[in-house]
């Protein structure tokens, strides 16, 4: 069964879920998922979530009724919330995925 982000595979850990070391049958550098499943899948649903979603659900509190103003403050919070998040999110994978994993940072 599949579920969560495209590209996830769930991997069954040795002794009951101790942390030990667990080889992978892949190598490919990881975020959340593999660099490629981010930039292909995640990273545009991130960017739609950013310029699109959050934009229209402010548009949308624009249009409730002017006499439910706590309604419309929060469905305009939740917009710019989603906005903000989402397109911070994007820039902070973005900029990771541009290093080579294990790279030191200065």
């Amino acid at each position: 069964m599949r579920y969560g982000y495209p590209g996830v595979r769930g991997e069954q850990l040795p002794d009951g879920g101790t942390v030990t070391k667990t080889a992978r049958t892949e190598n490919r550098p990881y975020l959340c998922v593999s660099y490629d499943t981010e930039q292909q899948t995640v990273q545009p649903l991130r960017l739609a979530a950013g310029l699109v979603g959050g934009p229209l659900v402010m548009y949308a509190s624009r249009q409730l009724p002017a006499d439910r103003p706590v309604l419309r403050a929060a469905t305009l919070a939740v917009g710019l919330g989603v906005s903000y998040w989402s397109l911070w999110i994007w820039s902070k994978a973005n900029n990771e995925m541009k290093t080579l994993p294990g790279e030191v940072r200065g």
